[in-house]
């Protein structure tokens, strides 16, 4: 059987002073597990001419993490450019191509951290600069020194897909970002709360699997059943479109 082509962007980092694009593992490997294939887009000088074949091939779509997105995408406020940290404006400009070839063709899309925001943003919903600054926030989003060990409590919408794939009504996740989702876009419904209000997941109703999570469940490896529930639901909507 034929696996369906799930594109994934790359994020940028240097070793030894050397540009290299990398995917984490978790992910790929769970792609693997799905039956689907794993196609990497690599943010290189060039690629924006390669689209229409990466394109014309996809049948999922997931978007992971990465840097800020600019703000030039979005109504953005002041604080937007104040708490700005580092950019990749050639990841932004291929993933929200994408994200708009998926939405018109009703490709399943799932959006994770940084690609949560960006699905948001593509669908016309806002952005906090940073959550802690700016809503005064007693819950932290990131904590450097204890990061993958690192959980906040969330509550889960009654009835919500997040509901069902987890079987529970509070959770306790991982958090690794400062931009977060202000304004939901009018398309989508909240799944899951922080303590704050900040919203930690979200869906629309109306597609397959149109989704975004600000946490990642590849990495809450205490959590195994919910966590394979989404990414088994993701797959599912995948192979459906084949």
């Amino acid at each position: 059987m034929k696996r369906p082509a799930v594109l994934v962007v790359t994020r940028r980092t240097v070793r030894k002073n050397k540009y290299i694009d990398y995917v984490g593992e978790f992910h790929l490997a769970l792609l693997v597990r799905l039956g689907t294939l794993p196609v990497l887009v690599p943010v290189v000088e060039g690629s924006r001419a390669c689209l229409p074949d990466y394109e014309a091939n996809m049948q999922g779509l997931l978007l992971v993490e990465g840097e800020d997105i600019e703000p030039k995408h979005f109504n953005a406020t002041r604080e937007n450019y104040q708490h700005l940290e580092k950019t990749h404006p050639l990841k932004d400009e291929i993933e929200i191509r994408l994200i708009r070839r998926a939405l018109r063709k009703n490709i399943p899309i799932l959006g994770i951290c940084r690609g949560s925001q960006l699905l948001n943003v593509v669908c016309g919903g806002t952005l906090y600069g940073d959550v802690w600054k700016e809503k005064e926030s007693h819950v932290k989003h990131i904590d450097f020194s204890r990061y993958d060990r690192y959980r906040h409590p969330i509550s889960i919408v009654a009835e919500s897909p997040l509901e069902k794939w987890y079987l529970r009504r509070t959770l306790r996740v991982n958090s690794y970002h400062h931009q977060g989702i202000r304004d939901l876009a009018p398309r989508f419904r909240p799944m899951a709360f922080a303590k704050d209000g900040l919203i930690e997941g979200f869906y629309d109703p109306k597609e397959k699997f149109l989704v975004g999570l600000q946490f990642h469940p590849e990495r809450m490896l205490e959590e195994p059943a919910g966590n394979w529930r989404i990414w088994k639901a993701f797959g599912s909507a995948v192979r459906r479109g084949n």
